[in-house]
Formats: structure tokens, sequence, C-alpha cells
């Protein structure tokens, strides 16, 4: 029976269970190194190794080992300690001292079982018996129990759920120590005939085992998440050494008889658990924290609570204390389980508080900034407006949309923009009073509710000091970002009874689309007429959808004129739209619209075939046609399209239109967006044979740079310009001087638009400006009026005509 003492002294050595959570790349990178194994036709170590145990055990079983039998359990001893050391050198776990306490308590195990060979200790009731390797194996549990705590602590970072965790493991150890004394501890102290040294010494590895055998029980069922192969490894062997322990004890103080192989079968099935364990790739994460605490009721940890908290109650019922020692130790179990389990309650009632609590301030705070989020403002102002109502004190919203943030994150990525978003909380933070509420209601949209403030200029000064504090520069990682911002105010009139929290922070939204509308870092205060203008802007949205289908789009076309000539050079393509209820609707009212919504791709597309296959009729129809050239406007989210040059392709093919025919015209705006992906993008459409021209050229950036950085031939000098050339000296016609010689020393040709007198005429000619167009030469007219303007303008050109036409209003 010494092989048996060498397993009951490591049975309990082993009873600990860690994180079973396999999330970490690392480990479960091994975990399919070793499932590649398999597939290449090479075992695992971890197999090859617990395949040797299976068979050696088997051997010991079935007694054919012979003389060799005595080397079992020292040969498991050592496999158990050789495979903690080689798991920790191979996979590395965070933590490597839980398991070498493992190691630790296993070697004092083994020195312990040798010693008691040799002293012939097992079983041995009497005084003669050697105290020694009791003295060498209890420490040895020390070492198991301080690893087995080192695996908690490791798991469990948090203070609370490392309290939960141990209510939980003191209820599972006072019902091991229950069924301990029934059946183990009181017939060891009850045999009379033993001294006491020795019977107390017997009895002590009950409520040690129960130590361990609470931390094990409090790992294992301290999570609700997956259980990995090391952990449920480590509980086939917690569960076979408690087996192998209960029967040992038994076996020592002579309660009963069995074959000592009955008692080898669970021990040597244990150590087999534990260094399969020990050598799993999964190891590693016994040390690695729950990242994710739970401290709810789960299945496994509600089976053990209730199965612990009903032991002494089953045991008093089933066999009735026979003594006052029975009933003082039961007693006393009973009335600490009761403690234990009103403790571990009261923190679960608190926990679950703490839980909801924790639930309705993430439910109604922003993530990254933990300000209040849209249904925190909301819930506040919906406060405010009841307060206000009651005490007639108005109640004012400032919305504040910090101006082309989505660049910010395209340029430096998100995780900059997050640190940006962070300072501008924290700017707005120390820009409010206590009474009032800074929100993150969107990406980029922070809110401030003002209250108490009786006059509006207080809230225009709040306004415009908060616009000014965000366009001061934020540093950022070594980085300097010029920032401005959009602000919407809406001023609460308390009185309303209509007022609610999502309607100001609607009208304070269309306040902001205002300022940004109005050129950005602005402030504008809302006014009913905002309201209207929205309902106005949401119903042309919804009708522009269905205008194309319905063919209440058209074109019309206003000609170009080539200066030195007089003649007709070509056609400028104007969109129209015919609303069936408003009437003619402004290009500048649904334009806007169609871009913002992405309309503008497939109302663009329809204008280019329209366009293109109108100029090929007059090409072909109309007098020296052959000249006639098209320019149509190309929107920026056009020129991003994808599938813009293949379209386009099509249509000038269709068209049977010659190189140069064509001209798309872009504004310097959408093209300075993204200036190296427009060259991109310009590049393609040149190769196509289209012409290019910039729009509006003199009102953006208007750098030579630019314009030799894009293949353009033509540059569009704006209207405002042409119109202060109607006085003398002015600056206008330096400026437009200064255009024209710029762009010829690049090859490129000038138009003038906007062009409505004779006199500005004979100006641009003697600036040497190419083209014009203008209500001087037509308005934009239908198709079907075209081959007259054309007939009527070439015979003004032969005639140098100077009469001035009727001036048309836009």
């Amino acid at each position: 029976m010494d092989h048996q003492m060498i397993g009951s002294r490591g049975s309990t050595s082993t009873k600990g269970q860690d994180d079973p959570h396999e999330r970490f790349p690392r480990a479960e990178n091994r975990n399919n190194s070793d499932l590649g194994s398999w597939a290449s036709g090479r075992l695992p170590v971890v197999t090859v190794v617990a395949l040797l145990e299976g068979l050696w055990i088997t051997l010991h079983v079935s007694g054919l080992l012979g003389p060799l039998a005595s080397l079992t359990f020292p040969l498991l001893t050592f496999g158990a300690i050789v495979a903690t050391v080689v798991g920790v050198r191979r996979y590395q776990p965070r933590s490597s001292w839980p398991w070498y306490g493992l190691a630790t308590g296993f070697t004092l195990f083994l020195a312990g079982a040798i010693v008691r060979t040799t002293s012939h200790s097992l079983g041995d009731l009497t005084s003669h018996r050697a105290l020694l390797p009791d003295l060498i194996t209890i420490p040895g549990y020390l070492a198991i129990f301080l690893g087995l705590m080192g695996f908690a602590r490791a798991r469990h970072r948090d203070r609370s759920t490392r309290i939960d965790t141990a209510l939980d493991a003191a209820v599972a150890a006072l019902a091991a120590l229950a069924l301990g004394w029934l059946f183990l501890m009181n017939p060891a102290l009850g045999l009379t005939s033993s001294p006491l040294k020795v019977r107390v010494l017997v009895a002590a590895y009950v409520p040690i085992s129960a130590c361990i055998v609470a931390v094990t029980a409090g790992l294992a069922f301290s999570t609700g998440r997956k259980q990995s192969t090391a952990d449920l490894l480590r509980l086939a062997a917690m569960v076979l050494l408690l087996v192998g322990d209960v029967l040992y004890m038994m076996l020592e103080t002579h309660a009963v008889l069995m074959p000592e192989t009955l008692v080898d079968i669970p021990y040597a099935l244990a150590f087999v658990s534990y260094t399969a364990c020990a050598l799993t790739p999964s190891m590693r994460l016994q040390t690695e924290p729950d990242v994710e605490a739970q401290n709810s009721a789960t299945v496994g940890r509600m089976v053990i609570l209730g199965l612990a908290l009903s032991i002494p109650g089953l045991i008093a019922i089933s066999r009735p204390a026979t003594s006052d020692a029975d009933r003082a130790v039961l007693g006393g179990v009973v009335f600490a389980l009761t403690a234990v389990a009103i403790l571990r309650m009261v923190r679960a009632i608190h926990g679950h508080a703490r839980s909801e609590a924790r639930l309705v301030h993430q439910s109604q705070h922003d993530a990254l900034t933990e300000l209040p989020n849209r249904v925190g403002a909301r819930t506040f102002l919906d406060d405010a407006l009841v307060r206000a109502h009651a005490t007639s004190a108005p109640v004012a919203l400032i919305l504040c949309d910090i101006d082309r943030f989505k660049l910010i994150n395209d340029s430096h990525g998100h995780g900059f923009g997050d640190d940006f978003l962070l300072k501008v909380a924290a700017r707005l933070r120390r820009s409010i009073r206590p009474l009032d509420l800074v929100a993150r209601i969107g990406g980029d949209e922070f809110l401030i509710v003002v209250q108490g403030m009786t006059d509006d200029d207080e809230v225009l000064h709040v306004a415009h000091r908060t616009r000014r504090a965000l366009s001061e520069p934020f540093h950022i990682n070594g980085s300097e970002i010029a920032s401005s911002v959009s602000i919407g105010v809406v001023i609460a009139e308390p009185t309303d009874p209509d007022l609610t929290a999502e309607g100001l922070i609607r009208d304070a939204d269309t306040a902001v689309y205002q300022a940004k509308d109005a050129g950005r870092d602005a402030v504008v205060v809302f006014d009913r007429g905002m309201h209207d203008r929205a309902l106005q802007r949401l119903t042309l949205q919804r009708d522009l959808r269905h205008a194309l289908e319905r063919n209440e789009l058209s074109l019309n076309y206003q000609p170009i004129i080539d200066l030195p000539s007089g003649r007709v050079s070509g056609f400028e393509a104007l969109l129209r739209w015919s609303h069936p209820t408003w009437g003619q609707v402004a290009p500048l009212s649904f334009i806007p619209i169609a871009e913002d919504t992405g309309l503008i791709v497939e109302i663009g597309a329809w204008v280019l075939e329209e366009a293109c296959a109108q100029l090929a009729t007059w090409r072909r129809d109309l007098p020296h046609g052959n000249r006639l050239e098209m320019s149509v406007n190309l929107s920026a989210r056009q020129l991003r399209d994808p599938a813009m040059v293949d379209r386009l392709n099509d249509i000038v093919r269709a068209a049977n239109l010659p190189r140069g025919a064509l001209t798309l015209e872009l504004t310097e705006s959408s093209l300075m967006e993204n200036p190296t992906l427009a060259a991109e993008h310009l590049g393609r459409l040149k190769a196509l044979g289209v012409s290019l021209s910039i729009d509006d050229f003199g009102t953006g950036y208007s750098s030579l740079a630019y314009l030799q950085k894009f293949p353009v031939d033509h540059v569009k000098i704006d209207r405002a310009f042409v119109l202060g050339l109607e006085s003398e000296d002015s600056s206008d016609e330096t400026l437009i001087a200064a255009i024209v010689a710029m762009a010829s020393a690049l090859g490129i040709q000038t138009v003038a638009e906007g062009v409505e007198g004779t006199e500005q005429a004979e100006r641009l000619e003697r600036l040497n400006v190419d083209r014009a167009q203008g209500y001087l030469y037509s308005r934009p007219v239908e198709a079907s009026l075209i081959p007259g303007v054309v007939t009527r303008l070439d015979s003004a050109a032969r005639g140098r005509l100077t009469a001035v036409p009727e001036r048309f209003s836009a």
C-alpha cells in the first residue's frame, strides 16, 4: 500500500481549475498546431504521454508489472512535476508561479511518500506511527493551496468578483467539511485506541482537502463562458483525486476493506488528467484574467451551490447526530452555511442593482467620451422643459457640428479621430456652467443645454464663445489640428405647450444645416421659416426621385460665343425641372439636393446622354455645325463614381462625337476636395477625348500650381468679375487680365460668364478672352429654339451688329 500513500498525498494537489476562456490567439494557434499534427500523421506530445501512462496503469492494475508496480505512483507523480515545468516553458503563461506552486506541492508529496514507504506508516494508527511523512506532506498541501489561490487571483482582477467567488468557495468548503466530518474526521477522532496526536493528524487532512476543493470549485464555476481543454482536464483530475482521497482515508481508518488496485484506479487516472492538463496548449489561459468577469447565476454554479446547501440538511434527515460533537459540528456548519448564503444573497441583490444602474448609465451615456448620449440629453431636456414651464425660465439648445471631421478620420485614422473628439468633449465640459449639460448625440455632434438665461444675447454669447473655443488648434500626438464648428441655436419659449425635446433637437439640427450651408464656422439661430424650408426640401427630395421617370426634367441650352469672330462655338447644357405643383423649380434649389442624396449620378448620366445626342443632331443639321461643342456640368459625386468613365465612353460613342466636342465643367471646390484623386480621375476622362473646364474660376483657390496639376482645356471666369467691367478702372479688369495671362501661358482657353452688355463684351475682347456667354447673346432656351438663335447670332457676327438685345431676368 506504499504506492497508495503516494497517490493519496498527491491527490488533492491537482484540484485546481482556472480560466476557461480560450480566447487568446497564441493558445488557439497552438491548439490548431496540435490538430495539424493529427492531420500530418504526427501525434501531439500530450497524446503520446497520456497513451504511455494509460498503458502503464493498465499493466499495473492487471498485475503484469511484477516488482515494477512499486514504481507506478512515483513515476506518475514525477511525470506530473515534469509536465508542469515543460508546459510552463513551452506555453509561457502570463504568470508561472502558480504552476510552480503545484510542482512544489507534488515534490513534497513525492518526498513524503518515499519517507512513508521506508517507515511503513501507512495505516499505522498506533503510538509508533512516524510523523515525519505527514510533516513533509502537509506543507505540500499548503503549496498546492497557494498555487490554486494564485490562479484565482490572476483570473479575478476585480475585487467584487473575488469576494463573490470566495463566498461561493466557502459554501463548497463547508459542505465538503460536513461530509468529511461525518465519514472521515469523526471516525478518525473516534479511534480511542490511537494516540490523540495521531488521530488529530489524520483528521487534519479533511479540512485541508476541503479548502482545496473550495478553491477548485470557485475556479471551475466562477464564469459562464466555455471552459478550455485544460480546465476540463483539471476538473476531471480534481474529481478523480477527490474520489481517491475519500477511498484512501476510509482505508487508512479501517472504515472499509477493499482491494488496493481499486484505490489505485482513480489516483492513476487523476495523474494522467493533470499531466495532460499541464501539456495542453490552453494551459496558458489558466492565469489570464477574465476580461468580462461574470457573477451571474450560471448552471454549474447553481448546481454546485444548491447541492452544497442541501448536504447538511440531507445529513440531518438521513443520519441524525448521535453525539454532542456531531450536533455541535453539524450545527456550526449549518449556521456558517446560512450566514455565507445570506451574505452571498445580499451581495447578489446589490450586484444586480449595480448592474441595472450600470446598464441605465450605459444606455444614456456615450461610450467614448462618457458624456450623455442622445437618450440622456433628451431625458435631461425633458426635465428642463418641465422646470421651465413651471418657472417660465427659457431653455436654449446649442448644437455643435464639427466641420470636416470626416477629413480628420480619413487623414489620421479613427483612433486619432477618437482622441480629437475626447479633446473636444473636454473643452466643452470646461466651458459650461454646473446647471447646464453637454452631450454627444452623434459622431461629431455635441449638444449644450443652457438653462436660466433670460436674455437671448447671453445665449448667443455662449454660442460664439463655444465656436471660438473649438476653433483654437488641437494638439494631439504631436500634431496640430485646426478645426472649426457650425453651430445651431434654438431658444425655447417655455409657455409653448407643444415643445418636446426631440423637436428642439430637430430644430437645432436644421439651424446647423443652415450654418454649414452659409459656409461653415458660423452660428445660426433657428426660426420657424427654417422649419418650413426644411419641410419643403424634404418634399423636393421626395419628388425629385420620381422627376426623371415622370419626364419632368428637361435641358435648356445657352450659346457660347467665340469673341474674335462673334460666331457660336458651342452650348452649355442647363438642367431644368418643371414641377407639376410648383412649376419651374430653380436649379439652385434642387441640384444641391440631387448632389446630397446621390441622385445627381443618375440624373447627370441622363443629362450627358441627352446633351450629346442633341449635339450630334445639331452638328449634322445646322450650317457649319461641325464646329459646335457642348459643355455639361459634372458634380464632385459624379467625378468619384467608379462607373463614370465607362458610362461616358458609351455615351460619346453612341453619339459618334469627335475628340474635343464634349466639354465637362467642374468647380474648383469639387477638384480641391482631394486634388490627387481628382487629377487621377481627370486623366481617365481626358483619355476618352473630352475637354475639361474649371467653372467659376477666380472664386476659389485659383492657383497656377493647380492649373498645372489638372489637365484642363478651359477656365470659366466667374460672372462676378465680368459685372465689374461696367465701371472704369475696375480692379476686376486687372484680375481678369491676370487670369487670361496665366491661362494663356499654359495653353488654356478662357470663357467669360454672365456677359450682359456690349461694353463688357468689348473689354473682354480687348483683354483677349477667348469666349463668352450670357444674356447679351441669348438666355438659355429649349432645344427647338436653338436653330433660330444660331442663325441670328451668326448673322449678327457677319454684320458686327452692336445693338443691345432685350435683357432677360434670371
